[in-house]
């Protein structure tokens, strides 16, 4: 293949992934207004019923986004009394996170059967299941080629500024 064409392959698959990642926002925003949080509130509610009682760091790298991004979600979560934060017995600097009741209400709107989100999901089912493995590899394979990190990449900004890594101080 030549070199152009090469390009342009690339940049097919590339646009492809784009309408991808535009349509899951578009349904992840839509479900979210109907619940009157963010997607990202979304994203780290799911996150925390999934797995409870997480620290900020764990948090953070469970939804892969900085701490700092986190640390504002958790807050305005905690103000709308979506999750609360505990102090652990053992370590007194460390606090858990976890959904309330609320929360937890909220989330099974979010992601129970009847949600948008599940309905769209499910067509998946539809594909053949050696389709989903093909895909589901190929994005793992994707996400590593182009991970600036594990091509040894420090993320900076376009200042020169190192991006926020997602470790939590």
């Amino acid at each position: 293949m030549s070199e152009h064409a090469a390009q342009t392959r690339a940049r097919e698959v590339l646009h492809s992934m784009r309408q991808v990642h535009r349509s899951m926002n578009t349904l992840m925003r839509m479900q979210a207004d109907q619940l009157g949080v963010t997607p990202v509130q979304m994203l780290v509610m799911r996150a925390l019923e999934e797995e409870p009682n997480l620290s900020l760091g764990e948090l953070s790298e469970r939804v892969a986004l900085g701490c700092s991004t986190v640390s504002g979600v958790v807050k305005r979560l905690v103000e709308s009394g979506l999750v609360h934060r505990d102090r652990l017995d053992e370590d007194q600097r460390t606090v858990a996170i976890r959904l309330t009741d609320a929360g937890q209400q909220l989330v099974a709107e979010a992601y129970g059967d009847e949600s948008l989100l599940s309905r769209a999901l499910l067509r998946f089912v539809e594909l053949p299941p050696e389709d989903v493995t093909a895909l589901l590899n190929l994005n793992a394979e994707l996400i590593r080629i182009l991970d600036p990190e594990a091509q040894g990449t420090p993320r900076v900004s376009t200042a020169g500024t190192p991006i926020d890594d997602g470790t939590c101080r």
